[in-house]
């Protein structure tokens, strides 16, 4: 019996050796032009990109397809596109004139998958530019809609022939990254700086010889006072506070200054001071298409692995 037993453990491990592996689960068919299963676009962004698709086939008969997805079922985004391509048969027969424009965001992977046809125009190192220069920066900002709205109007623009010039996407500035309670700290340390020289000015105005504490006081608060006026205004904060307070310093040591510092010599302060820089935003904004659906399928086209690939 165990020599049975041992026959039948053998026969199971080879069928299971022999068998095919498994298949990646492709989508069975497209929900249109654009085909969003990962759930990453929103309406608008689909609606610009199928009048986009709907104007440029129209006007060439080439096909592009844009396509979200779960999961790469474990094999790679090459492998995935060019079997996609072929099932859903991208681009007309015989004219083989399709793009699939793939995206994996779990994966962090994009594919642009050119039919045969295309390849003369779209080549290999156009299609690496487009997904390294134009929509991987969105990516990276992780806005789906102007990186995938972006890649596909600069694709459509190579087929029809028209001058296309991505815009870069929207950078956070220094005042919205900066979280407040750096933004007060830094204030709150000019204004020590600020308090003791106005207190020093004051009480200089109000005592007879009094000319090195006005020198000294002026310099010792005017300069940080200056300096956190450019700092406030390149972090968003407010940047009257600090003046209404030296002036309130100012006013308080005019008329308590004198006696604060009385028992100080003239001579004997030194001062010290720092420097601080300000930094700047920039934005741009891009506009695109609108429109409705008319898709009614592939036309049976076939690509051979052309296009780029990129992650992020």
């Amino acid at each position: 019996m165990k020599g049975v037993w041992q026959g039948l453990l053998l026969g199971v491990l080879l069928v299971l050796a022999a068998a095919p592996p498994a298949q990646a689960k492709m989508p069975a068919k497209p929900q249109g032009w654009v085909s969003d299963f990962a759930g990453i676009l929103s309406g608008e962004a689909k609606s610009k990109l199928t009048a986009l698709i709907e104007e440029t086939e129209k006007a060439t008969g080439a096909e592009i397809a844009v396509v979200t997805i779960t999961s790469l079922e474990g094999i790679s985004v090459e492998e995935y596109a060019v079997k996609l391509f072929k099932a859903w048969g991208i681009g007309k027969k015989g004219k083989d004139n399709g793009v699939l424009l793939l995206v994996a965001p779990n994966e962090r992977k994009v594919k642009i998958e050119v039919g045969y046809g295309l390849e003369p125009i779209i080549t290999d190192g156009r299609a690496g530019e487009i997904i390294r220069e134009t929509i991987l920066p969105f990516f990276k900002a992780g806005d789906y809609d102007q990186g995938i709205l972006q890649g596909s109007t600069q694709i459509a623009a190579l087929i029809t022939g028209k001058a296309f010039v991505p815009s870069v996407p929207r950078r956070q500035s220094r005042e919205n990254t900066e979280p407040w309670p750096v933004k007060v700290g830094v204030m709150l340390f000019f204004a020590l700086f600020i308090t003791i020289g106005f207190l020093a000015l004051g009480s200089g105005l109000r005592q007879k010889g009094g000319g090195f504490l006005r020198i000294w006081g002026a310099g010792f608060g005017g300069i940080p006072l200056a300096m956190s006026l450019a700092f406030a205004a390149a972090m968003g904060f407010p940047i009257y506070i600090l003046p209404a307070w030296a002036l309130l310093i100012l006013v308080f040591s005019l008329s308590f200054g004198k006696k604060v510092f009385s028992h100080f010599p003239s001579s004997g302060f030194s001062s010290g001071g720092g420097r601080f820089g300000s930094g700047s935003s920039s934005s741009s904004s891009f506009g695109g298409f609108s429109g409705g659906s008319s898709f009614g399928g592939f036309g049976g086209g076939s690509s051979g692995g052309g296009g780029a690939s990129g992650s992020w």
